[in-house]
């Protein structure tokens, strides 16, 4: 039987910090706690993609993913994760391993720290799935087949190398791929591969699996639709689909202003 990857509520999250930003996408500490009150009081249970691999899945399953693999998510995300012992997926730009994150806009001069190698490694010892989220974070369809196959096959060996770990899942930079690149994410060994709200056009296909991004926008009960299913769920996937559509203008940016 084809597993639907659509019934599983899939989060997206990126900074947990305490620090302000001009966007969206830096949930506090205390938002984020709140969160997974909510989950563990729901009776959810977190899982990442290699328990997804085992086609075992508990009754009420959700998966916390971390794009770009910040700094933050070490300092606050981790101890929430570990307190309430809940797992999670955690997408790495290997290119920017320790690092400031350069990549992207940073608007008003603010900048934010990636995860070093340390790090890495103790989220990794400590139930955290590493995944891949590329070198550069510039997005695959831009790149050449060539490029993109060296994005794909160094950033998974990076991660390897640093974890002791196989790594099985990746997600696209802004979510952004086709039907090319998701050949390419097979042949070099993932089994898993995520984009945002786009591209999610076949729900039993393992290489475009769909996320719900989490905002600091986001009221309680904002939160609650990302989890369910049905008329209420798809009405927040459109004002997700509106709120998160400025972010197709960073490739645009990377390339033309910081030359990447």
């Amino acid at each position: 039987m084809e597993m639907n990857y659509q019934q599983i509520p899939i989060l997206t999250y990126h900074k947990i910090s305490k620090n302000r930003e001009w966007g969206i996408n830096t949930v506090s500490p205390k938002k984020f706690t709140e969160h997974l009150h909510f989950l563990k009081t729901e009776n959810y249970t977190p899982i990442n993609f290699r328990d997804l691999s085992k086609n075992e899945l508990p009754s009420n399953p959700v998966i916390i993913t971390f794009d770009d693999g910040y700094e933050s998510v070490f300092e606050h995300a981790y101890p929430a994760l570990s307190e309430f012992g809940f797992t999670a997926v955690v997408f790495v730009i290997t290119g920017y391993i320790g690092k400031w994150n350069k990549w992207d806009a940073n608007l008003g001069g603010i900048r934010f720290r990636h995860l070093n190698r340390q790090q890495i490694q103790e989220l990794a010892r400590n139930n955290l799935e590493i995944g891949s989220h590329g070198i550069s974070h510039r997005a695959f369809t831009r790149l050449s087949s060539d490029e993109a196959g060296r994005e794909l096959l160094e950033s998974k060996s990076t991660l390897e190398q640093i974890t002791g770990q196989k790594i099985i899942s990746m997600a696209y930079p802004f979510g952004i791929q086709n039907k090319d690149i998701q050949e390419q994410v097979k042949k070099t060994g993932y089994h898993f591969a995520c984009v945002n709200l786009y591209g999610a056009s076949d729900k039993s296909n393992p290489f475009t699996i769909r996320r719900f991004p989490v905002y600091n926008t986001d009221s309680s009960s904002a939160f609650i639709l990302k989890l369910i299913r049905g008329s209420r769920n798809k009405i927040e996937m459109t004002k997700l689909k509106i709120l998160s559509s400025p972010a197709f203008l960073t490739p645009v940016y990377q390339k033309y202003i910081k030359r990447l």
